[in-house]
């Protein structure tokens, strides 16, 4: 019998690249595993990584569902195209004049992130549309442009010019002249990009995806050409919304990818909230790099229509670069288990944004990197082991992690290497510990009400630790923990969100300019669900509304249905937005008029695997095995015997802390008088109890 084509995820990280491969029909897992990743060549390690898959099993027919970092990387490290801005004349220096506010409103010496066009290289256009996009200076002089534009060296574009979501005209015949005389330059048009009012947001999300555009698209081409070549049926690439999409859109806006990797992981957690009946989730992504948090509430992720793309530099807000597009509510900071300690010039112990890297990765990893990171300090106290890394192509060296700490920590601060260690760990789940506060309780929500899912090479690690500081009360690690991010991205489906700017008192509403507004965005999904892989057939299309009060600047989002169910009344509109806004808020304004400011329709069409299967229980013996005792070494520098168990071999058992787990690429900390249940579907859960301290102690 013919075997079934494989779905395959990667994700591709600042240390590792993860790989999975099953079949879709029954969730069987054919492989998983980890490879380094290669940041001077991302794709290397992908490719790499399906090359191994190949040996095992045949390609033919597959589908490779893909988390990237490179357009945020791009960003990041400032290795974008040399882009040219063609605005509105007088509105050329929107992009640095932002809305003059401040990151942090009282700091004396607050820092701004640079624009990515700098003032040179940005065009005025002689023309001019009201608000309501009627011309009022038509569009001139475009030649004498083109002239200027050739001397600048750019070699990528930005079009935003005011009011352009009114009335795309001149933005097209300046697309289409740039075109002409750039053949092959990659155009990003704000009408396209984000068609929706704020001229500074348009514009920065415009110049973002024009910045990136280049390179995102070389990347996905050449994955493209590669996964073709090897029999893979199609490619599709993760976005920030969680959704999946195909190479030809990806290219189109790569400013939709910058948090795919985040994203896939939010989709896995999604997927075993909804399989073990837990409504209310904080998805805890620990890895090399960085860590994550966001929360599923209600089963439902809290996704958001902006956010700002490299905002933290040196650990110091800076802005960032404001992006409207539709995106899973994630907070990340630098604190992953490559994140390098340092003593700040005031003597004081720091942990990260810095880190090691794949390459040369922290000193444990024996390739050569000599400074303390947060994987060394788990290397030397015994919370990690040679076990752990088997099969990565890592060789593990406890005794260089000891000489990276007691060089750059331990002796500066004249302190045992023991107290050195913990005080290591102790500073990176302080920094966790905020940024799980950040995506819960300053968004309205109590983390006692959750629990904490780990996931990521170190979520499991620091899960137990991170979940007392904020009060939860059970820890999760779930099957594929250490790969979880690969297994959300073939978990997601094919999703667009689009909108536009319809700004109008909800009183004074149109009904057939609604209509007019959504049938536009109807065509418009229509040709990204036409470049997908799957079936446009069986799209699902939603409606949605953003409303505001008059006089208000934010705006909440209500839906209106699905395509092809009758539009509600203005006045169920209107009482739907007074309902959310009493839900959001707590009070109502009864006297105050209502006005809607963007029309929105999410299409998505669902793919072959349901997550559901891959968290059903499943019939486990244990083997019976007894655990190995690993020494470790407490904060006082005493070492004890520790056992360490394997997660497969443990199936229905309940473990007594402190123990450590070895659970699918990851390794589970479970603290001092707590009890681990390993399920039998493969996942740990534990209570932490209230008052009861949790450390590595």
């Amino acid at each position: 019998m013919e075997k079934q084509a494989m779905l395959i995820g990667i994700d591709v990280g600042g240390t590792f690249t993860d790989v999975i491969a099953l079949v879709p029909a029954n969730g069987q897992i054919v492989a998983s595993f980890k490879v380094p990743s290669t940041p001077d060549d991302p794709a290397a390690a992908v490719i790499d990584a399906l090359q191994r898959l190949a040996g095992i099993r045949s390609l033919q027919g597959a589908t490779v569902c893909h988390g990237t970092t490179v357009g945020t990387n791009t960003l990041i490290q400032r290795k974008g195209a040399r882009v040219g801005l063609l605005t509105t004349a007088g509105f050329t220096d929107i992009i640095e004049l932002r809305r003059q506010d401040r990151p942090t409103l009282y700091h004396l010496a607050v820092r701004v992130s640079e624009p990515l066009v700098p003032h040179e290289r940005r065009f005025g256009a002689d023309e001019r549309l009201d608000a309501c996009g009627r011309v009022v200076q038509p569009l001139m002089g475009v030649d004498a442009l083109l002239d200027q534009i050739r001397s600048s060296g750019a070699d990528a574009f930005a079009i935003s010019c005011l009011h352009a979501y009114a009335n795309p005209t001149h933005e097209v015949r300046l697309a289409e002249a740039l075109k002409q005389a750039f053949p092959g330059r990659f155009i990003s048009v704000s009408h396209d990009v984000c068609p929706e009012f704020r001229e500074y947001e348009r514009t920065s999300t415009t110049v973002v995806n024009a910045y990136i555009g280049p390179a995102v698209q070389r990347y996905v081409r050449r994955l493209d050409e590669e996964a073709h070549r090897m029999g893979i049926r199609s490619l599709m690439v993760v976005k920030s919304n969680g959704g999946l999409t195909s190479p030809d859109n990806a290219q189109r806006y790569p400013v939709h990818l910058i948090e795919s990797g985040p994203a896939a992981g939010m989709i896995a957690t999604q997927a075993y909230a909804r399989a073990t009946r837990r409504p209310n989730l904080i998805a805890f992504d620990m890895g090399g790099t960085t860590a994550k948090a966001g929360v599923i509430h209600d089963f439902q992720p809290r996704i958001t229509d902006e956010f700002r793309a490299d905002r933290l530099e040196g650990g110091r807000d800076v802005g960032g670069y404001p992006i409207r597009s539709a995106v899973l509510d994630i907070v990340e900071v630098g604190a992953g288990g490559g994140s390098v300690a340092w003593i700040d010039p005031g003597g004081v112990p720091k942990v990260g944004p810095d880190s090691a890297g794949a390459d040369p990765g922290p000193a444990c990893y024996g390739r050569g990197g000599d400074l303390p990171t947060v994987t060394d300090a788990h290397a030397v106290i015994g919370t990690l082991t040679s076990e752990t890394f088997a099969g990565t192509g890592i060789h593990f060296s406890r005794d260089a992690a000891v000489d990276a700490i007691e060089r750059h920590i331990a002796r500066p601060m004249g302190w045992p290497l023991a107290r050195a260690a913990h005080a290591i760990i102790e500073i990176a789940v302080a920094n966790m510990t905020e940024m799980v506060r950040l995506a819960t309780v300053r968004r309205g929500y109590d983390p006692r009400e959750f629990a904490i899912l780990a996931s990521g090479g170190a979520g499991p690690l620091h899960a137990a630790l991170v979940g007392a500081e904020v009060g939860v009360r059970e820890v999760l690690v779930p099957p594929q923990s250490g790969i979880f991010s690969a297994l959300g991205a073939v978990l997601g489906e094919v999703r667009h969100d689009v909108s536009a700017t319809l700004l109008t008192p909800l009183e004074a509403l149109d009904p057939q300019a609604v209509a007019d507004a959504f049938e536009g965005l109807a065509t418009k999904a229509a040709g990204l669900l036409a470049a997908e892989s799957a079936d446009p057939a069986n799209a699902r299309q939603q409606r949605f509304a953003d409303l505001r009060f008059v006089g208000q600047l934010f705006e909440l989002r209500v839906p209106l249905g699905e395509v092809g169910d009758p539009m509600p009344s203005v006045a169920t509109i209107e009482a739907r937005f007074r309902t959310a806004y009493r839900g959001a808020f707590g009070f109502d304004l009864a006297g105050s008029r209502v006005e809607l400011v963007n029309v929105h329709l999410v299409a998505s069409l669902p793919l072959k695997m349901q997550g559901e299967r891959l968290f059903e229980p499943a019939v486990a013996v244990p083997d019976g095995a007894a655990p190995r005792q690993c020494p470790y070494m407490d904060r006082d520098g005493h070492v004890q015997p520790v056992a360490l168990y394997h997660a497969q071999g443990c199936a229905g058992q309940s473990l007594q802390g402190p123990a450590l787990i070895d659970h699918s690429g990851s390794t589970i900390w479970v603290p001092q008088g707590t009890i681990a249940r390993v399920q039998v579907d493969g996942s740990v859960v534990f209570r932490l109890s209230a008052g009861r301290k949790h450390g590595l102690e």
